[in-house]
């Protein structure tokens, strides 16, 4: 192998690509947008929130899963003349105990209908040969108790990834998830604070530990440079482990 050869290939390569990101003021998202700026990338950020962050070029209040919102944010990225190399889809929202129907209404319409209209809305700005990563979880692969609705969303947005991947194939736009496993944000403070939830969830892990915002970074460079640019309708799980493994007999 000519080492050299790899070295200046740039297979990793974000610089200049622009790149959105929804439910980026905060947890994963946010992670993203610092590792994306970080390597050249010229990064928007979306999200409900404000951010006083510096990683942002470009950055809107704005509700994913309302049309009129995303329609402004177009507006202004065609009369800057912007378009779009890479989306990113981390908004998202969990309730403990969702039984209720209007609970598993809003998870359904934030984490998963919001996935389809951020990409829907957002395709007329897209460049040929980008890519689109949504983030899914552990949940849509395993049964987890009192949260249906999460687990429900999140099978979803795995599903709605291979299915956008057949329909953008033919500008050659590369649609994956990546699937990570418990990762401490704002979300999972509850359980990580709990020393006893805490425990059980790394004990799950083969890795023996909680995940950092920032593990989730790597999967997502790589998916969006050459070095992924024939992966599509994929998932990567960033998990410690814990979906592949069996038994630990130290558990015993």
């Amino acid at each position: 192998m000519n080492l050299n050869k790899l070295e200046n290939s740039h297979l990793f390569c974000l610089k200049n690509k622009v790149t959105i990101i929804a439910g980026a003021s905060k947890g994963i998202g946010l992670a993203i947008s610092k590792g994306f700026k970080q390597n050249g990338a010229f990064v928007i950020g979306l999200s409900r929130r404000k951010s006083n962050s510096n990683f942002f070029d470009l950055y809107f209040e704005c509700d994913v899963t309302n049309k009129n919102d995303l329609r402004e944010v177009i507006k202004i990225l065609k009369n800057k003349n912007i378009f779009l190399d890479v989306l990113v889809y981390s908004a998202g929202i969990s309730n403990l105990k969702d039984k209720d129907e209007t609970k598993f209404e809003k998870l359904i319409n934030t984490n998963l209908i919001g996935n389809f209209l951020f990409i829907n809305v957002l395709k007329k700005l897209i460049n040929n040969n980008s890519s689109i990563i949504n983030i899914s979880s552990i949940n849509a692969k395993l049964g987890f108790p009192d949260n249906p609705g999460y687990v429900a969303s999140k099978g979803g947005v795995e599903a709605l990834t291979r299915s956008l991947a057949i329909d953008l194939a033919k500008k050659n736009i590369r649609v994956n998830c990546i699937r990570p496993g418990y990762i401490k944000t704002q979300m999972t403070k509850k359980s990580y604070n709990n020393q006893f939830t805490k425990k059980i969830r790394i004990n799950k892990t083969i890795l023996k530990r909680w995940g950092e915002t920032e593990d989730i970074v790597g999967s997502a460079i790589f998916l969006s440079s050459k070095a992924s640019s024939f992966i599509t309708g994929s998932v990567i799980t960033v998990d410690g482990g814990w979906i592949a493994k069996g038994l630990d007999e130290l558990e015993l």
